[in-house]
């Protein structure tokens, strides 16, 4: 019997989680109590199951534990998004936090990571805390840690704390906390919202029509006033809390699947466009009307209709992106001679580099930061922000839409401007996505047949960046890159090239090859 699970078992008071404890077979035993959750993207993430790789009171204690030794007699601000448990984790990491004199500011209500970051500074504190799993299916949840600019912790704090955390027992710290009351906290909420979407309005008739979707998470209550305030009517779906997300069971504003709901209701109403939120809010995703129904714009195609239409505003002259993101980009700054910067995937990368920029060349000559997985800064944050993005979008839609145009319309401009670019991403599940790689590297897809004019590897080559562990494909007419998923057991594929036809047929050669691999 696994020993980690025979000492949880034995030393644990609560008699609830002895007996669902006990309940567990072998398999779910030694799947759950095979390793220890690892501190990944910022924080952690994971299935609500018990054990000592997924999250449960005890994992959470244990990272609360962590924090707190690390930012003792801080400042924090945490909050909460709508999933099964959010709020009792974020009860118990408030409570662990001020037993190391931390002072602690809890969100009483949910609230959008957004809301979270625009708090971080706000607030003038030196962490922030966010209990959620962004977009994952309902059976996830995790923890996001934030510095004081809003940017996620980056990798030298987070050794730091996953140091203290692999040494925390998580029993001891659940047996001490588990009935403590919830004390030496102040509660915040309203007027940091208020706050957030607080600035310049333009209180104007409109006239595009705007099916909106939370996907039953945190983003209605903020953008709705937001929308409001600038004039825009919203037709709403999907605003409740339901954390078993019923009806998007993957509630990921980047698949179609998602905007099910929101595009009945929008051929219903008649509405121009759809704009969707993840639970967590930072992200946005976007269908247009085309005829009879609506077309979905991939996380590329907004990225390129944000950097057109900023870059022509004159909102800035810089862009901040990540190596997966499409290489069209290149061409529209190049229009309009702005500066170019890439990073890393993630926004801790971008933000980072975005922050670093702004101090040399000031935060507004940053006109974007965006990456292909639908997340997008068009206002003064560091991080991505769905709300505020929604609204820019509308705004864009709604000039179109006086010149007698649709985004498509404009959509189909920019690709006649700078070039079509097929854009394509994919994901495919893996054991090990780290050292599935590693397996990649040693044979370089020999038997796949395709004409590989050049391979860079980020994690061993001197590509300028910090080492990461994926590789890219260089073709002729474009190239794909694979890398492992930084929240998901999964193996993710961006592939760019001129030619659709060979790109879509090639994605599914890739496919199939990463299968036949992983069985190997």
């Amino acid at each position: 019997m696994n020993e980690k699970y025979e000492y949880w078992l034995k030393n644990i008071d609560d008699k609830e989680i002895v007996k669902k404890l006990t309940a567990l077979n072998k398999d779910k035993i030694e799947q759950n109590f095979s390793s220890s959750l690892s501190f990944g993207t910022a924080g952690i993430r994971g299935v609500m199951e018990l054990g000592t790789n997924t999250i449960n009171l005890l994992t959470v204690g244990k990272l609360a534990y962590a924090l707190g030794q690390y930012a003792r007699n801080k400042r924090i601000v945490i909050c909460f998004d709508t999933r099964n448990n959010s709020k009792d984790f974020s009860r118990l990491f408030a409570k662990i936090l001020s037993d190391f004199q931390v002072e602690v500011l809890l969100f009483k209500n949910y609230a959008p990571t957004p809301t979270l970051v625009f708090a971080s500074t706000y607030l003038k504190c030196d962490y922030a805390v966010n209990i959620t799993a962004s977009h994952n299916r309902k059976e996830y949840n995790g923890i996001k840690i934030y510095g004081n600019d809003g940017i996620q912790i980056d990798e030298e704090e987070q050794k730091k704390i996953t140091s203290l955390f692999d040494a925390t027992n998580e029993v001891e710290v659940f047996n001490k906390y588990q009935k403590m009351r919830l004390k030496k906290v102040k509660f915040v909420g309203k007027k940091i919202l208020d706050a957030y979407i607080n600035g310049t309005y333009e209180k104007q008739k409109r006239s595009i029509k705007i099916t909106y979707t939370a996907l039953n998470g945190t983003g209605f209550k903020p953008l709705k006033k937001l929308f409001a305030y600038n004039g825009f009517k919203v037709s709403a779906v999907q605003t409740k809390k339901d954390p078993n997300f019923t009806t998007c069971p993957y509630p990921n504003p980047e698949f179609e699947e998602a905007f099910a709901v929101a595009k009945k209701k929008a051929l219903k109403n008649g509405s121009d466009i759809i704009i969707a939120t993840d639970p967590d809010a930072d992200r946005l995703g976007v269908m247009v009307k085309s005829g009879n129904t609506f077309k979905k714009l991939s996380g590329n195609e907004v990225g390129y209709i944000f950097a057109d239409a900023l870059l022509g505003e004159k909102r800035g002259n810089i862009v901040v992106t990540s190596v997966v993101t499409s290489p069209l980009i290149d061409k529209i700054c190049k229009k309009y001679n702005a500066k170019l910067y890439k990073t890393l995937t993630g926004f801790l990368s971008m933000g980072k580099k975005a922050k670093e920029l702004a101090k040399t060349y000031g935060r507004e000559s940053i006109a974007l930061i965006y990456e292909e997985s639908c997340g997008y800064v068009v206002n003064n944050a560091y991080d991505k922000d769905g709300i505020f993005a929604g609204l820019k979008m509308a705004q864009i839609a709604e000039k179109l839409k006086k010149n007698g145009k649709t985004l498509l319309e404009y959509l189909a401009q920019i690709y006649e401007k700078y070039g079509n670019l097929t854009a394509l991403e994919d994901s495919l599940p893996t054991k090990n996505s780290q050292m599935f790689i590693e397996k990649i590297r040693k044979n370089h897809l020999k038997t796949l047949k395709i004409d590989i004019k050049e391979i860079i590897d980020y994690q061993n080559d001197n590509t300028g960046l910090p080492k990461q562990n994926f590789l890219e494909f260089k073709l002729e007419g474009g190239s794909f890159i694979l890398r492992p998923s930084g929240t998901e057991p999964k193996l993710k594929i961006y592939l760019f090239h001129q030619d659709p036809d060979f790109a879509h047929a090639l994605l599914k050669n890739l496919k199939d090859y990463i299968i036949k691999l992983e069985k190997l």
